[in-house]
C-alpha cells in the first residue's frame, strides 16, 4: 500500500513538472513570436498612447483589462478624442512585455500607475472620466473611492469571477490552491470571450499567465468590492456587461454598483456580448452609451437641448 502511494505521488510530482515545463516553453515562444517596439520591448499596438487636444477641458483615462492592453477599447478612444476630450489610454505595469514581468506585479503597483497617471490629468483639465475593462474596472473603483473623478464608465468590470455549478468551489480559491503548483494558466484565443470570433484578432493580450497573477487580480476585486471603497465611490456611472459573460460576474458588478454611493447610475444589459463588450456584438451600443454618458458629464448634452428649445 505504501508502494502504492509513493508510486502515485512520484507520478503526480513527476506530471507537474513536465506539465510546467510545457508550459514554461509554450509561453516563451508565445511572446517571441510578438512583435515589439525595438526600443521599449512593448509589444506593437500596446504602447500607452495619448489623442486628442492637449488644451481640451475634459480628459479620460482608459484603464485596461488583466493581461490586456489599451486594444480592449477598440476604437472608442479615437471616437472620443473625436469629441474634443483629451485621451490617455495607459498601460498596467507589467502588461504588454512578458507574463514574467507581470509576475513581479503587486496590487499596490497597479493602482499606484493608475494613480499617477489621474494624478497628471488633473494638472491639466478640469473634468476626468476613468474608462475601463474587467480588471481596469475593480482599479477605477478604488481609484474613484480616493480621489475625485467625475465619471465612471465600467465595461464588464471585474468584482468577481463567474462562478459556474461545477466549479464545486469559487474560482478565487481554486487559483490560490493550486497557483504554487501549476505555475502557468492558458489565457489565449480559445479563452478569450468575445462571442464576434473575428475580434480575436484584434485584442492584444498574454496567451499564457503565471498563476500568481491570479491572487493579484482576486485582491484588487476584493478591495473594490468592499463596503469601504464603494461607500465612497459618488460621481455618475455607467455599467455595461452581457449577461452571459463567462470572465467577470455579472452578479458580482451589480451588487457593487448597486452598493456604489453615487446617485447617478446607468446600467446597460448587452444581450448578444460576452467579456469583451467593447468588441462583441453590442458594440454600435456599448459606444453610443458611452459617449452619451461622456456628453452628460461635460455639459454638452445640456447645450443641445437648451439649443434645440430656442
Amino acid at each position: 500500500m505504501r508502494r502504492r502511494a509513493v508510486g502515485g505521488m512520484a507520478i503526480a510530482v513527476g506530471l507537474v513538472l513536465v506539465y510546467n515545463g510545457l508550459t514554461f516553453s509554450l509561453a516563451l515562444n508565445s511572446d517571441a513570436g510578438k512583435p515589439r517596439n525595438p526600443e521599449t520591448g512593448i509589444f506593437v499596438g500596446a504602447e500607452p498612447r495619448d489623442l486628442g487636444p492637449e488644451d481640451a477641458a475634459n480628459a479620460a483615462l482608459f484603464i485596461h483589462g488583466y493581461g490586456g492592453a489599451g486594444t480592449d477599447f477598440a476604437d472608442l478612444p479615437e471616437k472620443l478624442a473625436g469629441e474634443g476630450w483629451r485621451v490617455r489610454i495607459m498601460l498596467l505595469p507589467g502588461h504588454g512585455t512578458t507574463p514574467r514581468e507581470m509576475a513581479r506585479q503587486t496590487p499596490d503597483d497597479m493602482l499606484e500607475a493608475a494613480r499617477a497617471e489621474v494624478e497628471a490629468l488633473r494638472e491639466k483639465h478640469d473634468k476626468i472620466i476613468l474608462l475601463s475593462h474587467s480588471m481596469g474596472g475593480a482599479i477605477s473603483a478604488i481609484i474613484a473611492s480616493e480621489t475625485k473623478v467625475d465619471g465612471l464608465v465600467l465595461g464588464a468590470p471585474y468584482f468577481g469571477v463567474t462562478y459556474r455549478w461545477y466549479y464545486i468551489l469559487p474560482p478565487e480559491i481554486w487559483a490560490k490552491i493550486t497557483s504554487p503548483i501549476f505555475r502557468r494558466v492558458y489565457k489565449g484565443k480559445l479563452f478569450m470571450q468575445v462571442n464576434k470570433k473575428e475580434a480575436k484578432d484584434k485584442i492584444i493580450s498574454y496567451e499564457w499567465m503565471h498563476s500568481s497573477t491570479i491572487n493579484m487580480l482576486t485582491a484588487l476585486g476584493r478591495r473594490a468590492s468592499s463596503a469601504e471603497t464603494l461607500s465612497e465611490i459618488t460621481c455618475p456611472i455607467l455599467l455595461m456587461y452581457g449577461p452571459g459573460d463567462i470572465a467577470a460576474s455579472p452578479k458580482a458588478a451589480k451588487r457593487a454598483v448597486d452598493k456604489m454611493a453615487s446617485e447617478d447610475k446607468r446600467t446597460v444589459v448587452l444581450k448578444k456580448s460576452n467579456h469583451h463588450v467593447y468588441w462583441d456584438y453590442d458594440q454600435e451600443e456599448v459606444f453610443n452609451e458611452t459617449l452619451a454618458f461622456v456628453r452628460k458629464i461635460s455639459g454638452e448634452n445640456d447645450a443641445r437641448e437648451a439649443g434645440g428649445r430656442e
